[in-house]
């Protein structure tokens, strides 16, 4: 990356017709010219939230017959975990904003409390449920007679447990620790550490060479999952890749045209293909792809080689991401249509045009643009448009089937058969596989279930506490 994308070098004055923005370096304008890339739209930028939050569900939902070794179910994990993490850091980065008072007490309400709080409640429930009981201490006596359904301490589901029962199961406070976060909470303290480094890091030169360089290097200390430190430091080269593109309005384009729909149709290909391979011809672990851990628990033997199999996984996952991307329309290609929009829908500008005022008067008046506003449902003659809006709505709404999809699997495996299969049966066996093609419909049926309006308000107090009350309505006005 050249110093250029921070630093500056120089500068390209726009062109007037939005393919150059004033300021830009000149390999930032090359590249919008050869790929046709510009800002995102807010409904692109959620559809492909919610898209990414599904198969983040899925991969959770399906993951207990991966760790039965079936086939399929590994295919399918190759396939995703290759990009969606990525990307959803990389459009956490794209949509953060500086650090001013505002945005640094949301960060507490949105973030550090919802932590706080669901690390405590998703600990002691799991170690209540899957930790404690007759059966787990029949099973470590080898007493199966006395319990004929005894499994192994703290696994909810056959060879996967959620949390460490040494380190991360509720023993009383003494013994316990927030440093280590339970399941998916890992995110939530990523991202809080991504979003306090960020202008620290914008003030380096070359500060994507610097956080790659971090990224594969962090791999041979063995600061492992402490803190989410490690995923962080993975992570934050795609976190500054998003905050940057929006400062140059350099966004993965949409393919476009029979030859961009040819391209993004070979990529995905190229993804579904490797995934296979790597399943059935090398048998590689998914594990590879979770970033979390040091060289030598991720590698074994080839330990000495981690930094260049993490340099192999930011290219591969860029590669995904691009072509992930590239098949989610923008709201113009798929027919939404903006009354009194003045910019073609892409940023969703809509004009409030008064009665006396000539429309011309209005567009130079910045204060009435509503730049990112959402199209109206009710205003689309079609119904792939208004699917279109819908999906992005649910997109909006992320944070609830993230945080809460987890505690679905923990209700699924303790109060419903749905996984018992994965302790009696093989990997191989069709049923396993049969079982896993469902649990993707239940994960798109979950997933909407969570991101409904009444889903949201039933949890708001919970995942966005407010805490005005911790602030004085001076320091609040600002």
């Amino acid at each position: 990356m050249s110093p250029r994308a921070i630093s500056g070098g120089p500068k390209v004055v726009g062109s007037g017709d939005g393919s150059a923005d004033v300021g830009d370096p000149r390999w930032v304008v090359r590249l919008k010219r050869l790929t046709g890339a510009s800002s995102v739209s807010s409904e692109r930028l959620d559809v492909a939230k919610g898209i990414f939050i599904l198969l983040v569900c899925a991969g959770h939902l399906c993951e207990p017959f991966y760790k039965i070794q079936n086939k399929p179910t590994q295919a399918f994990m190759h396939v995703i975990y290759g990009f969606h993490v990525p990307a959803f850091v990389l459009i956490s980065g794209y949509v953060s904003g500086d650090l001013n008072a505002k945005r640094r007490r949301a960060l507490i309400s949105g973030v550090v409390a919802p932590f706080l709080l669901l690390h405590v409640l998703f600990s002691v429930s799991y170690t209540k449920m899957f930790c404690e009981g007759d059966a787990f201490d029949a099973f470590e006596r080898g007493d199966f007679g006395s319990a004929t359904r005894g499994r192994p301490r703290c696994e909810f589901v056959n060879h996967w447990a959620l949390l460490d029962k040494d380190h991360g199961a509720w023993d009383g406070w003494d013994r316990w620790t927030f440093a280590y976060p339970f399941a998916q909470l890992w995110y939530l303290v990523s991202l809080f550490t991504k979003r306090i480094w960020r202008p620290f890091a914008l003030e380096m030169r070359w500060t994507l060479v610097v956080h790659v360089v971090l990224g594969v290097s962090i791999g041979y200390t063995t600061i492992g999952r402490f803190l989410s430190i490690h995923r962080s430091a993975v992570h934050m080269p795609y976190f500054l890749c998003g905050y940057l593109m929006k400062k140059h309005a350099c966004f993965f384009p949409e393919a476009r045209g029979g030859a961009g729909a040819a391209c993004a149709a070979a990529g995905a290909a190229a993804v579904v293909g490797a995934a296979l391979v790597a399943t059935y011809r090398y048998n590689l672990r998914v594990e590879y792809w979770f970033q979390s851990d040091p060289h030598d628990a991720a590698y074994g033997a080839y330990w000495a080689y981690g930094a260049l199999f993490q340099l192999i996984l930011y290219a591969w996952t860029f590669f995904a991401m691009a072509i992930a991307f590239a098949l989610i329309p923008g709201p113009a290609s798929v027919g939404v249509r903006y009354p009194g929009e003045d910019d073609d829908g892409e940023t969703a500008g809509l004009l409030s045009v008064h009665r006396g005022v000539s429309s011309e008067m209005v567009k130079n008046k910045k204060s009435t643009r509503r730049v990112g506003r959402y199209g109206r449902e009710r205003d689309q003659t079609t119904f792939k448009a208004r699917v279109y809006l819908r999906l992005a709505k649910w997109g909006s709404r992320t944070l609830y089937p993230f945080v809460l999809h987890i505690a679905v699997l923990m209700l699924l495996a303790k109060y419903t058969d749905w996984y018992e299969i994965t302790w009696h049966k093989a990997g191989g066996n069709w049923e396993v596989t049969a079982r896993f093609l469902l649990t993707l419909l239940l994960s798109v049926a979950t997933v909407v279930l969570l991101s409904l309006k009444p889903t949201v308000g039933a949890f708001r107090w919970l995942l966005e506490p407010s805490l005005g009350v911790l602030y004085s309505p001076e320091v609040q006005r600002y």
